[in-house]
């Protein structure tokens, strides 16, 4: 595989935020975007490489800002080999920059995982980049724990959380629950080192939600997993956080779009809510991701990993989407997805453009965690991570810094 210099991609249907710009020529230098435009505008020099995608589709590369694991490795495991084995099955889903979080467990355990997380932040690895942690857990409600391990939820107290983020400089966001005692102190604390606070696996009121837009958080875990809706206290009908998110400007949120999380009808009323620049694509893979059915561990809670395909549900049925659940089957457990089957997901199962269904993986993500003046978009000066796929958004090319990291035997 060709090293960082120079590459030209020519015949390409680019995807900029903007329009798709057909018969387009991409140049890379260096590990960066040299040019960009139509073939009647973009020279390709005689150096370098020259890339024809044969019509397909050039993007910017996907950023997965909350996934756990992939290849049969998981960012708890807390060793460099796993982050490579995740770095390296993501790529090949089209992610070019990744978030690895952590779950619910002993602060040790966790701290131990953000350390080796530091260590690949940023280095070149035979995948995705890792850009840094996200925190998930353990700072959550025990009512909506989902997948993550009741044994080691607990409320934040400042002395443990003040210490983690004090030894790291690579946590780019914590999810928890704001309304736990010394939720809202967690918030301020987390905005005043612009660490993006994300309002996750709680049981939160519509006014527990407006004191923590108040206290700094600004996004929403997942939306629909591990949340309160509308319920009844003596009769009377009280807004929970999926209403809350849906309906407050002040809020951004992520869709796991791996076709069994949400259904379709779901996910479009969560786009028609709170329109496109405000919905991202998260995976929220585990380390089943890449790999088929079995049975295997998230946190310490047994998972299982099967085809299934139900009557009478709105669910993907493609062939191989696989979902995870708890061995008991009562709540999912993460997914198997990597990020073009979300990005196909949204175009089959939603109906978005292919050009949107990108900005969901892309640029949004990007914004959301400050990378975007140099990732998010095919832009002249910005990083050269891209992604070439076909029409059923199948990944035949993955570009990191302007280095091949992942190809299809054949483009042809």
């Amino acid at each position: 595989m060709p090293e960082e210099g120079i590459l030209a991609f020519k015949n390409a249907r680019i995807i900029t935020p903007m329009r798709v710009i057909d018969n387009g020529v991409l140049i890379v230098r260096q590990g960066k975007i040299f040019d960009v435009g139509s073939e009647d505008k973009v020279k390709i020099s005689q150096e370098g490489e020259v890339i024809d995608v044969a019509g397909r589709y050039l993007a910017p590369g996907f950023i997965d800002i909350h996934l756990h694991g992939g290849g049969g490795a998981d960012a708890m495991d807390a060793t460099e080999e796993a982050m490579e084995r995740i770095s390296a099955v993501h790529a090949k889903g089209g992610t070019t920059s990744l978030v690895l979080t952590t779950l619910t467990a002993p602060m040790k355990k966790i701290t131990e995982a953000v350390k080796v997380i530091e260590s690949v932040k940023g280095k070149r690895l035979s995948g995705a980049e890792v850009l840094g942690a996200h925190i998930e857990g353990p700072y959550f409600s025990m009512e909506q724990r989902g997948a993550q391990n009741p044994k080691f939820l607990k409320e934040p107290e400042p002395e443990e959380y003040m210490k983690l983020l004090n030894e790291s400089d690579c946590i780019l966001r914590v999810s928890a629950a704001p309304e736990l005692r010394g939720g809202l102190e967690l918030g301020r604390e987390l905005k005043r080192r612009k660490i993006l606070a994300s309002i996750g696996h709680t049981n939160a009121t519509y006014q527990d939600i407006l004191a923590a837009i108040e206290a700094g958080y600004t996004h929403v875990t997942h939306i629909y997993s591990g949340m309160s809706g509308v319920r009844r206290v003596n009769g009377y009908r009280i807004s929970g956080v999926i209403e809350s998110t849906l309906l407050l400007d002040e809020l951004t949120t992520e869709i796991i779009a791996d076709g069994h999380h949400l259904p379709p009808s779901l996910m479009r009323l969560v786009v028609k809510a709170k329109g496109l620049d405000k919905v991202s694509l998260v995976t929220d893979a585990t380390r089943a991701a890449g790999l088929g059915p079995g049975r295997y561990s998230v946190g310490g809670l047994e998972t299982i990993v099967e085809d299934e395909v139900t009557e009478g549900f709105e669910i993907s049925t493609e062939k191989g989407n696989y979902v995870v659940k708890l061995l008991t089957r009562e709540a999912f457990a993460g997914s198997a997805a990597l990020m073009n089957r979300c990005v196909r997901n949204m175009v089959r199962l939603v109906g978005l453009s292919i050009q949107d269904a990108v900005k969901m993986a892309s640029i949004n993500p990007a914004k959301l965690i400050g990378v975007d003046e140099k990732k998010g978009s095919l832009t002249k000066g910005k990083d050269a991570d891209l992604v070439v796929f076909d029409e059923q958004v199948n990944i035949m090319m993955t570009v990191v810094g302007g280095r091949v990291v992942y190809k299809r035997e054949k483009l042809g």
